[in-house]
């Protein structure tokens, strides 16, 4: 297997987002039952923008077959290391947008679920409150 070399505190924030989403079991229960009240067992859904893929599990455990976009190299391989065995989820690592071509992601290292395609949006959120 190769090393990826992420960019500094990448690594730690990823650790953080990890621990938030998936640590809290009471979290992981209120997402299932706020999820619960529009999902049956065989609907398809997608997650768009999957993060480390807490989401994807909610809805697995409630049977949901899952298509997943996540454009950023780090927590996609998270999503394969926690989702590579199950044929119900399906993850494509690309953004979306509302037409095709290439686009630079701009990944924030210290936080990567604030990463986005606008600069604007990243200008936005780099001084916001509670941006960490």
């Amino acid at each position: 297997m190769n090393a990826v070399a992420y960019p500094k505190g990448t690594v730690k924030a990823l650790s953080r987002s990890l621990r938030m989403h998936y640590g809290d079991k009471e979290r992981q229960a209120a997402m299932d039952r706020l999820h619960g009240a529009f999902l049956t067992p065989g609907d398809l859904v997608f997650d768009i923008g999957a993060h480390v893929g807490d989401r994807i599990s909610s809805f697995r455990r409630l049977g949901a077959r899952v298509v997943a976009l996540e454009p950023q190299p780090g927590p996609a391989r998270i999503i394969r290391l926690i989702h590579r065995r199950d044929p119900r989820v399906t993850l494509i690592e690309a953004a979306c947008g509302d037409h095709e071509g290439s686009i630079a992601l701009r990944i924030d290292s210290a936080n990567p679920a604030v990463s986005s395609a606008s600069a604007a949006f990243i200008g936005a959120a780099t001084d916001a409150e509670g941006r960490a």
